[in-house]
């Protein structure tokens, strides 16, 4: 529950602390007394954004801090995962805002983001306003409210974890086929390129073999004229090098009995002419090779054009890129053969996700039908002590075309006051007042559902007056036994019926305003309730009736 509650420098409360109690508790005051400041000042601590405009005029920082107490076990979770200690079952929310603009929150004095503090005042408090009223025409707001009937249980969460499965499963096949239908528009192309390499047969250092072929073959008149000079200079009788190194050979031989030295001439003239012996067969030989072949060297060049223009196609260097490209294409058309079969594996997946989040959504269709008659009843019930007695409500539930996050169902609150009027959708026909008893009716419903020791009501009272306004009071009082209940109002019979009661007023000095919050003593609750039932001037007759009121209350 909300135990304490401190405003400094907030608009035009300069200073300001209060404590709250259990039960139902009353708030009133003038128009323009600054109850809506109150209900701003909690909001931001319920994570909505601030900025400088929120702060008292001349001053340089507003802080408003509360503290909440009984916290529920959930409360007391999220701390833990955030690593913030919840000092001995307390909770206690602080922001700061700064005249420059910048806001801080703080949670047991750890710092915190806006994100978390909407996150823990779902399970602090709730404030109803006439904007939650419009909300109430909303199928998102109206599926919710009948889940929160139902209460915390397995299927929604069941539902929910199939239904991101699901759509997990159904995003992986929904890319599989984009990338599928992408290969295949490409495949005929890569099919292309791969043949057009396969069948150049391509091999390491093709390259090279082939140019050197070609300028052999290229200049093979060349080479074999000018091998034949070489071998005639070589072998000729008359000039050759062979009939020289013979003739030196044979004079050294003359000499070798003689001259010292002449034996290791004569070895090794007689090893150079073997040397230029065998190489002149050998350009013999080679002489004789060597042929002239157009049709070897068109062969040649032709192979050369085409491993030269796969390359220049490709951007590449060597064959050996050429031959990776041939790798890594032939993969590609793998892929795209295998893709087939992971389709298909996939499609089987999603089917079976599908078929398992078209159960759960059954079930919890099933769930939802039952708690919708429930509340049908039971609301009915309650408009009826609310004033309206020829009420009729009905929850209508169609089934989606599709599964969305929240289930297979559409929820449409239909609703008619009176008698001879055929039920419609709530935004359509219900009043300001109605509406106001409708959503009454419908929080009380859910307040022993819901781990929620807070809500605020803020101008329940629009549009009923006297004996309904009697009714709502009840009610508000009788929800104040399981938890925690305020209201803002302007009725005499609501604030009544408040176990406490606390009074909200200006204070106008010669240079500013300043808003104040007291708790009403016994007296002062009496004038106050007789200011609201007979204007300002009070009377000994207006006291005995607002006296008269309190006890009616204070009976039941």
């Amino acid at each position: 529950m909300l135990q304490r509650l401190s405003i400094q420098n907030f608009v035009l409360i300069e200073e300001l602390s209060i404590e709250f109690y259990p039960h139902f508790s009353v708030i009133t005051g003038e128009t323009g007394a600054g109850k809506s400041i109150i209900l701003g000042a909690i909001a931001l601590l319920m994570g909505q954004r601030a900025d400088s405009g929120t702060l008292l005029p001349g001053a340089e920082r507003c802080i408003i801090e509360a503290q909440f107490t009984d916290l529920d076990t959930a409360v007391a979770r999220m701390l833990e995962e955030e690593d913030i200690d919840a000092d001995e079952g307390e909770c206690i929310v602080r922001r700061e805002i700064t005249a420059k603009g910048k806001s801080r929150a703080f949670i047991n004095d750890t710092p915190a983001s806006l994100q978390l503090l909407k996150r823990l005042s779902e399970y602090l408090i709730d404030i109803h306003s006439q904007h939650q009223n419009l909300l109430l025409g909303d199928a998102q707001f109206q599926l919710s409210t009948l889940d929160l009937y139902r209460g915390e249980d397995l299927l929604v969460s069941r539902y929910q974890d199939l239904y991101e499965t699901y759509k997990s499963k159904a995003e992986e096949l929904n890319k599989l086929r984009q990338s599928m239908e992408a290969l295949r528009k490409e495949e005929d192309y890569l099919r292309f390129q791969y043949d057009q390499l396969e069948e150049a047969d391509l091999e390491e250092g093709e390259l090279q073999e082939l140019v050197d072929e070609e300028k052999q073959l290229a200049h093979a008149q060349e080479i074999k004229e000018a091998l034949q000079r070489a071998t005639s200079a070589l072998s000729d009788e008359e000039q050759g090098a062979l009939p020289a190194l013979t003739f030196a050979l044979k004079a050294l031989e003359s000499i070798r009995n003689y001259h010292t030295s002449a034996e290791e001439w004569y070895d090794r003239l007689s090893s150079i002419r073997i040397d230029v012996q065998d190489l002149t067969s050998t350009l013999e030989e080679e002489a004789s090779s060597v042929t002239f072949s157009p049709k070897r060297l068109a062969r040649v060049e032709e192979r050369l054009d085409l491993i030269r223009g796969l390359l220049h196609k490709h951007s590449l260097q060597d064959v050996s890129e050429l031959i990776l490209l041939k790798e890594r294409l032939s993969e590609e058309l793998d892929k795209i053969q295998s893709s087939d079969e992971d389709l298909a594996r996939l499609e089987a997946e999603e089917a079976t996700c599908y078929t398992a989040l078209l159960e759960a959504g059954a079930e919890l269709s099933a769930s939802r039908q039952e708690a919708a008659r429930a509340i049908e009843e039971q609301l009915i019930s309650s408009l009826h002590e609310l004033g309206m007695p020829h009420v009729r409500f009905h929850i209508h539930i169609d089934s989606l075309q599709h599964p969305t996050r929240m289930g297979l169902d559409h929820v449409t609150f239909l609703f008619s006051a009176n008698r001879d009027i055929a039920p419609e959708p709530v935004a359509d026909i219900a009043s300001g007042g109605e509406v106001s008893r409708l959503m009454l009716a419908l929080k009380a419903l859910i307040a022993d559902k819901r781990s929620l020791p807070t809500i605020i009501f803020d101008e329940i009272d629009t549009g009923v007056s006297g004996e309904t306004a009697e009714r709502i009071a009840k009610i508000l009082r009788r929800m104040g036994q399981s938890m925690q209940v305020m209201a803002v109002t302007h009725l005499p019979q609501i604030a009544a019926a408040g176990e406490d009661h606390f009074y909200i007023y200006k204070e106008h000095g010669e240079a500013s305003t300043r808003s104040h919050l007291k708790h009403l003593t016994a007296t002062e609750r009496i004038d106050e309730i007789a200011r609201m039932q007979s204007g300002s001037t009070l009377t000994e007759v207006t006291r005995a009736a607002a006296q008269a009121l309190l006890s009616s209350f204070a009976e039941d």
